[in-house]
């Protein structure tokens, strides 16, 4: 079983005439079964969506909430949330490693780890350019991986390796390592997308790379194992869109006396993602000021709305991002938000991210799957479903996976 993930994969790329008029893509679409759309997460971003593919649990059960840590001050120094001792919950690896089988991780994010939690195991993580990056790289492998990777491959696998390099890799270990399931990731679509925009020529330029590589590797693939035994699921973890402004709702806080960088005191604090936003409180201040805040917010940010606990959407954000806050920031519109302190309320700065609510159109992701399930009963309907199909395709009797199924077949 291989899961291999694009990210920044949007469904609405299937509309385009790009992807219609690509040979290589058509091919694909034949040989494979495609699933649009598929829901994502809240927040719709990177390391929640690949948290809940691997543990089949939304961000306020796994607490990956976010791609960046809470941390106002940046005493972090830019990092991510990079430690899987954070996700709650067991995840496909460890399930599969107390089933005797065999886990390939190609830096799927949210995966630095002891290296013998994972057969062959090479985190996602970064601190550096360069040679620096290299050693690090192979102090956090599976000792003797990197090299050996390096020296039959060509490739030095680090974070700033391209998808074309990273591809070369996994069909290496596919090859030679022969593992039961390798996870795979490529972020070079949703680097470009936050650069140039979604369906910019550079997108499709980039799809196409990847779905000649593709199509080698499931050649490739039915070399290694017979064909109906080898499983291979393409999936993604959110879409994409184009903002009109940003917006700063921890600067609001500032203003109120939240937040004081100067002496880098904070009581409350807004961790951001995108479209969507939550209070997060440190110690036990004073009760928050909602209708303040309330007031500067619409002022400064329309289309930002306030949800609280006499909202409709209250307890879907509590159940499905997290489970304790009392506030929470949702955009309506094309208004982005932030995390800055040190910033202007708004500013009418375009660009191109993610991280709205999960039923907005062009949040929807997509999965397609290779295999002899291609054209049975198996639903990818939601990133989640990633992680229930994996157990059922692997016979892993993960808990829920039965249960799941038999929802799905109810529907």
């Amino acid at each position: 079983m291989i899961i291999w993930s694009i990210d920044g994969f949007a469904a609405g790329y299937f509309d385009r005439d790009e992807i219609k008029e690509s040979a290589v893509w058509q091919r694909l679409l034949k040989r494979g079964r495609l699933f649009r759309p598929v829901e994502t997460t809240i927040p719709s971003v990177t390391y929640p969506a690949h948290t809940a593919m691997v543990t089949g649990r939304d961000a306020a059960a796994h607490q990956i909430h976010n791609n960046h840590p809470v941390d106002p001050f940046n005493e972090s120094k830019g990092g991510w949330t990079w430690y899987l001792e954070d996700v709650a919950g067991d995840t496909l690896w460890d399930i599969a490693r107390k089933r005797g089988k065999s886990v390939a991780n190609l830096q799927w994010p949210v995966t630095m780890t002891n290296a013998s939690r994972i057969r062959y195991h090479i985190p996602q993580f970064d601190r550096a350019r360069g040679s620096e990056e290299q050693k690090l790289m192979r102090v956090l492998s599976t000792p003797g991986l990197h090299r050996e990777i390096e020296k039959h491959t060509g490739v030095s696998l680090t974070e700033y390796s391209s998808d074309s390099e990273r591809i070369r890799v996994a069909r290496y270990i596919w090859k030679h390592k022969r593992p039961d399931l390798m996870l795979l990731y490529n972020p070079g679509l949703d680097s470009i997308e936050h650069a140039q925009g979604p369906y910019s020529e550079a997108a499709f330029s980039h799809l196409e790379t990847l779905g000649i590589e593709m199509e080698k590797f499931l050649n490739e693939a039915a070399k290694v194992a017979p064909r109906d035994k080898v499983r291979i699921l393409i999936v993604s973890d959110h879409g994409f869109m184009t903002f009109k402004g940003k917006c700063y709702p921890n600067s609001i806080l500032k203003s109120m006396g939240y937040i004081d960088p100067k002496a880098k005191k904070w009581s409350y604090y807004f961790e951001t993602a995108g479209g969507v936003a939550r209070l997060i409180k440190n110690g036990e201040p004073a009760p928050f000021a909602d209708a303040a805040f309330t007031e500067k917010l619409n002022a400064a940010c329309p289309e930002i709305e306030v949800v609280t606990a006499d909202h409709n959407d209250f307890q879907k954000l509590r159940k499905r991002y997290s489970a304790k806050s009392s506030l929470f920031l949702v955009s309506r519109g094309d208004t982005v938000m932030t995390a800055g302190i040190n910033k202007t309320e708004y500013s009418a700065t375009p660009g191109h991210t993610h991280g709205f609510l999960p039923d907005r159109s062009d949040m929807h992701t997509v999965a397609l799957m290779f295999g002899p399930e291609r054209a049975k009963a198996a639903r990818i309907n939601h990133v989640k479903d990633v992680f229930f199909s994996t157990c059922s395709w692997l016979r892993l009797g993960c808990a829920g996976t039965k249960a799941r199924a038999k929802n799905r077949a109810h529907r």
